[in-house]
């Protein structure tokens, strides 16, 4: 529960920090800005499957991975879609 409270906090701001990006914001700034979203990522995303997968029934584990990595990988495609119509 603690890790996600932090994860909750760096992501408002990671994505605060963020809005302040334009094109003449350094590459360093970037770089160490996506590397603390990937800590984000990471103290997010183990314990928010593993309360996904230990809730459902082991005949249907597969089936419970599979969702939780096409709904991770759909709105990951859908993010850069929307953002690179949004940046065009």
């Amino acid at each position: 529960m603690k890790n996600k409270r932090i994860a909750a906090l760096i992501a408002i701001a990671i994505f605060t920090f963020m809005t302040s990006f334009n094109l003449n914001s350094p590459l360093w700034l970037f770089v160490v800005t996506s590397l603390f979203y990937g800590v984000r990522m990471g103290l997010f995303q183990s314990p928010n499957n593993s309360v996904i997968m230990s809730s459902v029934d082991q005949q249907f584990l597969g089936i419970a991975g599979s969702v939780n990595s096409l709904a991770r990988n759909f709105g990951m495609k859908l993010g850069v879609s929307l953002s690179t119509i949004i940046l065009l």
